[in-house]
C-alpha cells in the first residue's frame, strides 16, 4: 500500500498501456509500479439482511394446490413481517 506524495491519499494500481502505474485519484499523481511488486486490488462487501433479494418463481395459482397456496400465503406474510422490524 501506498500513499500519493503529494496529497497523502491512497495510490491506486492502473494499468496504462502495456504498464503498470500508481494512480492518484484526488490530484493525478502517478508514478510507475515496479513489476517485481506484486499489488492486488480486493474488496469485501457485507450486505444486511434488509439488501438482500429473495426471487420467487411464480407458478400458476391453478396448478397449486391448497397446501401450496397456504405455503405461499405464509411466506408472503413471513416476508412483510421481516421486511417491517428492519
Amino acid at each position: 500500500m501506498e500513499f500519493c506524495p503529494e496529497c497523502g491519499k491512497l495510490m491506486i494500481p492502473k494499468k496504462k498501456g502495456k504498464s503498470k502505474t500508481l494512480y492518484c485519484a484526488k490530484c493525478g499523481y502517478e508514478s510507475k509500479l515496479d513489476e517485481k511488486e506484486g499489488y492486488e486490488v480486493q474488496d469485501e462487501v457485507e450486505h444486511k439482511a434488509s439488501e438482500l433479494t429473495e426471487v420467487i418463481e411464480v407458478a400458476s395459482e391453478e396448478s397449486l394446490s391448497e397446501a401450496e397456496l397456504e405455503a405461499r400465503r405464509e411466506r408472503f406474510i413471513e416476508g412483510i413481517d421481516f421486511l417491517e422490524t428492519e
